[in-house]
């Protein structure tokens, strides 16, 4: 990890000293990230590669602010959720169709439990769609990306505290939403 920091670093000042190869490794180091996080938050393939584009636009055109106090997937992620959240606040009635992208099959797997694992997939996207951004977009960064609590409170700009119960309340409305839809929690 120190060192994929140091490599970041390394593009950042690459790029300010005029060498675009710095941000193009940057955009290839995080594209799929920055793709991931959007589309589990808006579940549009079109308009997540859109939005993914204007987050590296706003990257392109302020990374002379970068001010190295954070790491910079932490900023970058800053910038995609807040970029996310504009495009769902332009456009309200997006906000309640995004989710969680499908469990990737073991190749171990047979038909049966690919199909089982797609359904169960859907029905956690149709369950998370209902829980609101505020709280989804915690959850996305913990659950799908990982990212530590102190990571995901500099993303979110609140406080630990305040990231734990969006985490907390957010797996609370999953899991009203999964027993509405039947889904068994045990």
């Amino acid at each position: 990890m120190e060192n994929q920091i140091d490599e970041d670093v390394l593009c950042v000042e690459t790029f300010l000293k005029g060498a675009d190869r710095g941000f193009e490794d940057l955009v290839r180091r995080y594209e799929n990230r920055v793709l991931n996080i959007i589309y589990s938050l808006i579940r549009s393939d079109s308009e997540s590669r859109d939005i993914a584009q204007e987050v590296f636009l706003k990257v392109y055109h302020n990374l002379e602010s970068f001010r190295r106090q954070s790491r910079f997937s932490t900023w970058l992620y800053r910038i995609t959720v807040n970029t996310v959240y504009d495009f769902l606040r332009k456009r309200k009635n997006i906000t309640q169709d995004a989710v969680f992208f499908e469990p990737l099959a073991a190749s171990d797997q047979g038909p049966r439990e690919v199909l089982l694992a797609k359904e169960k997939g859907e029905i956690v996207r149709l369950a998370l769609a209902k829980v609101p951004f505020k709280f989804r977009s915690a959850l996305v960064l913990k659950d799908i990306e990982n990212l530590s609590y102190l990571e995901i409170s500099e993303v979110l700009h609140c406080s630990l505290g305040t990231v734990e119960s969006k985490i907390y309340r957010a797996r609370k409305f999953l899991k009203q939403e999964l027993l509405k839809l039947g889904v068994n929690q045990s």
